[in-house]
Parts: structure tokens; C-alpha cells; sequence
């Protein structure tokens, strides 16, 4: 349910106070090293060859660009579809399971769970993430950008994010407060970077008990950018988005569908690799993140061997099967290329603390094309 966070999901961050203590490490194993100037990297979204600290030159060319638009960075923006069957679905759903409490549910007797409110708090919740969406067609009115140098970005953030020890919230409000600031404010090339520095910075501080110091993220941003460019970056960005970081991130929703398999591990687990790749996805910028929860939840049930999607999942995801089957090709389509469309997020999920959840998705996808192919 809503609920406080600490659980399962985070448990690969550890505690604030040792996530505190181990960033001087880079939180990997090895010596902390700076992760570069993203706008040196946007020619090369391939395999990093030579690492993650190579060097390449600068982008050559813009996208097209007419009458002040970015015509060439249109995409077709993915969304769940509502039409009377789902509507039905899910009041009926909400009715065989959205009454008083179950006194046999342990959550009911947790103060922390709030289960007497928790269908007001996610009503709430989906309210405010209508609200606090980005335009799904941004980067039209953004001349030096393209969708790709986005992906470049979140990948640095991605790794960044890995660096700190961050919890996955973090995350996910870092990336809504670049698409919501770059659906308001025309950003050049050359503080793009900043932008996305600056939008860590204030999520770090959102959701975080020991966010990155300036100094640390400095480190990260290889001296690309001084203190005050990163402070006065911050301030703008906020004063744009007006105070508004009240996002719903889909880490909530993703708990409370888990609830229909009585917080399944495994389940979840998986569906935190799926639902992390929607974030380099520009399709999916403006979708409802309890829909993308959902999507990679109903996926992850399916990797698995659950083939079912039952009406307590209805109830508790708020979405139907038909509605998650688009959304489920989609993430599979970008795991099938996940060397490509999600590097990092990819080595990520391939270490152990992660049940190694990438490479589970890669053999079943492998499994499942060789299975295709004609005897």
C-alpha cells in the first residue's frame, strides 16, 4: 500500500546513514570516478566503448527545425485506453473489493499501511499525476535537442543515481522535473546537462534523508559546470515549476499491485527492472506512471509463468489486461534491444543485488523468439 517505503524494494540502497558513509567508494567496489560531460556524448549512444568515461566529440548538426519547431522529434505517445468494458472492469472490481478493511489482513491491523484510507490516498494519487505530467511532445519546441541526447542524459542519471545509492524515487522525480521543466523552458545543449544535475540535486533533497552534497555532484559533472551554475539552476528550476514536487512516482503504485500477490518478491523485483526502462522511453514521457507500474508489473507476472490477471489485480493496479498488452510490447520491444535503448539501466539489473532481473528478461525474450522460429 501507500505506506512508508522501507521495504524489499529499496533494500539493494541500504540505509540512509550507509548509503552516507559508502558514496566515497562510488557505492560499487571500486574508486569513485567522474562520469563526464554528457553533452561530449551524444554522438555515441551505442556501447560505450572505453568506458564510461570516454570522450567524443561534439554533436554535429541540429534536428530539423521549422517555424521554431523540432519537427523531426515527434513521436507517437503511448497511453492507457479507456472505453466502457474497462471502465466497467475496474467498478466492478472496486466494488467486490473496495469495501471495509479485511479484519484477516494483516495490513489492516498496520497503523503504517492506512489500509481504511488507502483508496482515497491512490484516488488522490492518480489525480495528481494528471496534474503533474510533462507535454508529451516537448522536444518540438526544444531547437538543439533530440530525443536521443535525452536518453544520453537519464543514462548518466541512471548511473549517477547507482553511484549515491539513491533510493528508485529519486529517480523517477529527477526525470519527471527535466520533462516538466523542458515542457516550459527552452533549454540549449550546453546546460542540458545542467538541467539534469540541477533536477537530481532537487529530487535528492525531496526524497532523500542524506541527499549528494554540491560538491559530490560537481565531481560527477567533471567540473563541467561551477557551484553557482548548479545553485542558480536550481532556483530557477524551481521557481518555474513553482514549488511543485509532489509528483506521484509509480514506486507507490508498483507496492500497491504487488499487494494482489501479497507482495510477491520475485514479481516485484522483476518489475522494477521493466518499469525503470520506461523512463528512456520518449513514447512514454507523459504516460500515467500507475499505468507503467501496472504495465511492467502485468509483464513481470508474465516472465514468470503467471498468466492470470485477476480481478483483485483490476482492483489494485486500477488497470485491465487489455489495457497493459500495448504497454507490455513496448517494454519488451526496448528489452529486446536493451544494450542500445538502456545500457545502464541494463548493467544495472544484471548484478546480483537486483536478482540479476536484466538477464532473466534477456533469456526469456531469447527463449521465447527461438521457440517462434519454424521447426
Amino acid at each position: 500500500m501507500y505506506g512508508a517505503r522501507a521495504g524489499n524494494e529499496n533494500s539493494g540502497a541500504g540505509a540512509a546513514g550507509s548509503r552516507a558513509g559508502r558514496r566515497g567508494s562510488g557505492g560499487s567496489g571500486g574508486p569513485r570516478v567522474a562520469l563526464g560531460d554528457v553533452t561530449a556524448q551524444v554522438n555515441n549512444r551505442g556501447p560505450r566503448a572505453g568506458g564510461k568515461d570516454a570522450r567524443a566529440g561534439k554533436p554535429q548538426g541540429d534536428a530539423a527545425v521549422q517555424g521554431g519547431e523540432n519537427v523531426e522529434e515527434t513521436v507517437r505517445a503511448v497511453g492507457p485506453v479507456w472505453d466502457a468494458a474497462a471502465e466497467a472492469a475496474v467498478a466492478a472490481a472496486a466494488a467486490e473489493y473496495g469495501g471495509a478493511p479485511d479484519p484477516a489482513d494483516e495490513d489492516t491491523w498496520d497503523a503504517v499501511m492506512v489500509a481504511e484510507y488507502a483508496p482515497e490516498i491512490f484516488a488522490y494519487l492518480r489525480g495528481l499525476e494528471v496534474r503533474f505530467a510533462p507535454a508529451a511532445d516537448y522536444m518540438r519546441g526544444q531547437p538543439e535537442l533530440r530525443w536521443e541526447y535525452r536518453a544520453t542524459l537519464v543514462d548518466w542519471l541512471v548511473q549517477v543515481h547507482c553511484r549515491f545509492q539513491l533510493l528508485p524515487e529519486t529517480l523517477y522525480l529527477t526525470v519527471n522535473i527535466i520533462d516538466r521543466f523542458l515542457s516550459r523552458k527552452t533549454v540549449t545543449l550546453n546546460r542540458f546537462q545542467l538541467v539534469g544535475a540541477a533536477a537530481l540535486f532537487i529530487a535528492s533533497k525531496y526524497e532523500e534523508i542524506n541527499c549528494p552534497t554540491l560538491r559530490e555532484l560537481l565531481y560527477m559533472l567533471d567540473n563541467a559546470y561551477t557551484a553557482d551554475e548548479v545553485l542558480k539552476a536550481e532556483r530557477y528550476m524551481i521557481d518555474t515549476l513553482e514549488f511543485e514536487f509532489g509528483w506521484p512516482g509509480p514506486m507507490s503504485f508498483l507496492r500497491r499491485v504487488s499487494k494482489a500477490d501479497n507482495y510477491e518478491y520475485d514479481i516485484r523485483t522483476l518489475a522494477k527492472y521493466l518499469l525503470e526502462t520506461t523512463i528512456m522511453d520518449p513514447r512514454l514521457v507523459a504516460a500515467p506512471p500507475s499505468w507503467l507500474a501496472a504495465g511492467a508489473y502485468y509483464l513481470s507476472r508474465i516472465i514468470i509463468g503467471y498468466n492470470t490477471w485477476t480481478r483483485q489485480h483490476v482492483f489494485y493496479s486500477g488497470y485491465t489486461a487489455e489495457q497493459l498488452v500495448s504497454l507490455a510490447t513496448v517494454i519488451l520491444e526496448n528489452c529486446r534491444h536493451a544494450e542500445t535503448r538502456h545500457q545502464a539501466i541494463f548493467e544495472k539489473y544484471s548484478k546480483s543485488r537486483h536478482r540479476r532481473s536484466a538477464q532473466v528478461v534477456a533469456r526469456w525474450i531469447a527463449m521465447a523468439e527461438e521457440n517462434l522460429q519454424p521447426a
